[in-house]
């Protein structure tokens, strides 16, 4: 059972890095390749963060990996300015008309992967033409984001643009659920929202956060003295001058070969896209250093803390763990070690398995077409002897069913009704043969044994 739930937390856990998109190589990069990564990012702003993942789920970062403080991810916010929106039935000061539909100018930043709701309210004046409620809005699909509407209609919400039978005066409340997809350059997207009868319109402006505060050129710290003067703060990262790589811009790139920062770091990849060092330690110069004794290699791609537990201890506390599998001490095998190399067990007459097989954890695992505890049984041969019981068996039972038939007979022979004179025709005619029947039964199965078991041994010697 130790074993079975060791399995499922290491899938549960190399599930969570696979499905955790914040853990990526592009995402770690930089404060805005993190946000874009997924709506639920965020990055660590400082300089001296002890965790592993600068950019990772904001609920993943904890006291020690990153100070609260220092966790950035912009929010998604719904600006209505007072200065351009108007109440209800309040005088239109742009025209002479009346203002139906509140507000007129929304602005909503947000990041790729946010869905924000913006409610609206429209009051209905009846003319001759529009006795409904219908929205219209100008095209957005190829900008990037989309926009579903709900409409509160004769008391119940429902879903889409229309709304039948709206009276004068009724005030209709709808929503429109705003959704940005992908950050594209350009600032930002207009969308126009009106109603069917009504000349105005009234405006969504979305303005994508495609990027970080920190990242602003202005919150730069030039030559900071976290990145040995020869680079510049962004983010809490070094962005380092010519030349120089490394997390405090202390490699010189000339010395280690490359001759871009991003190629030392790199060397600090299993793979493209992977996290450095396989998020379980830090890349300095190109090169590896495990956070833990219980992680190695190059990469330290080697847990040598997740081997199989068997009866409680690692590898059975008869093996090392070794990158992620157990290497036996002499005379134990298996991938947990709680096999004995013993093969006295599986050994008869000098032969282990008899020949037919292979000893795996003091048992025989038997080749096809052969059985038994040491594989010393042919299949064939076993199911000739199983065919013979079977047929003995029935041949025993035989007898009883013979009797019974009689017994029968002899329940008729004495019934004085219609039919007697028949059956005492044939009681007569078969009367040495009902004699020998009913008194001795116990023999009366012994011709047919006797040639049943001739047919199976001729059988047998035939074979």
């Amino acid at each position: 059972m130790s074993r079975i739930v060791l399995l499922v937390t290491i899938f549960l856990c190399l599930g969570y890095v696979l499905a955790n998109p914040c853990h990526s190589g592009d995402a770690q990069k930089s404060c805005g390749q993190c946000i874009k990564a997924h709506p639920d990012c965020a990055w660590c702003i400082d300089p001296n963060m002890q965790g592993m993942f600068r950019c990772d789920l904001k609920t993943a970062f904890t006291a020690t990996s990153c100070p609260a403080e220092s966790v950035y991810q912009p929010k998604a916010e719904t600006l209505i300015g007072a200065q351009n929106n108007f109440p209800l039935d309040s005088p239109d000061p742009r025209d002479q008309g009346i203002i139906q539909m509140h507000p007129q100018q929304v602005i909503i930043r947000m990041k790729p992967g946010d869905v924000v709701e913006v409610p609206f309210h429209y009051k209905h004046k009846e003319q001759a033409s529009v006795q409904e409620f219908v929205i219209q809005t100008s095209e957005f699909k190829s900008l990037g984001i989309d926009v579903q509407f709900s409409i509160t209609c004769n008391g119940e919400r429902i879903e889409g643009r229309h709304c039948p039978h709206v009276h004068d005066g009724e005030t209709i409340e709808f929503f429109a659920k705003v959704a940005l997809h992908e950050c594209r350059n350009g600032g930002d997207i207009p969308v126009s929202i009106g109603v069917f009868g009504y000349n105005k319109i009234s405006a969504i402006f979305v303005t994508p956060l495609c990027g970080c505060e920190c990242e602003k050129r202005h919150l730069h710290q030039p030559r900071s003295p976290i990145c040995y003067n020869r680079g510049d703060l962004i983010c809490g990262v070094c962005a380092c001058e010519s030349g120089m790589g490394g997390n405090s811009c202390e490699c010189d790139l000339r010395q280690y070969g490359v001759s871009a920062a991003s190629d030392l770091d790199d060397q600090c990849r299993a793979s493209e896209n992977e996290p450095l060092c396989s998020g379980r330690g830090k890349c300095a110069c190109g090169a590896c250093h495990c956070t833990n004794s219980t992680t190695s290699g190059k990469f330290c791609e080697c847990d040598s803390s997740s081997c199989p537990i068997a009866n409680g201890r690692e590898c059975n506390g008869q093996g090392e763990c070794s990158c992620g599998k157990c290497v036996c001490e002499d005379g134990f095998a298996g991938p947990d070690c709680s096999c004995s190399d013993d093969q006295s067990s599986c050994t008869e007459n000098g032969m282990v398995c008899s020949n037919n097989g292979v000893c795996e954890c003091g048992k025989c695992v038997c080749n096809d077409g052969f059985t038994g505890h040491t594989c010393g049984v042919e299949e064939s041969v076993g199911e000739l002897n199983l065919d013979e019981e079977d047929e003995e068996k029935s041949s025993e039972e035989e007898p009883e069913d013979l009797t019974h038939e009689h017994e029968h007979d002899d329940e008729h022979q004495g019934d004085p009704g219609i039919g007697a004179l028949p059956h005492e025709e044939a009681t007569m005619t078969t009367e040495g043969q009902e004699e020998n029947v009913t008194t001795s039964p116990e023999t009366s199965g012994a011709p047919f044994f006797t040639v049943s078991f001739l047919i199976l041994a001729a059988v047998a010697l035939l074979r």
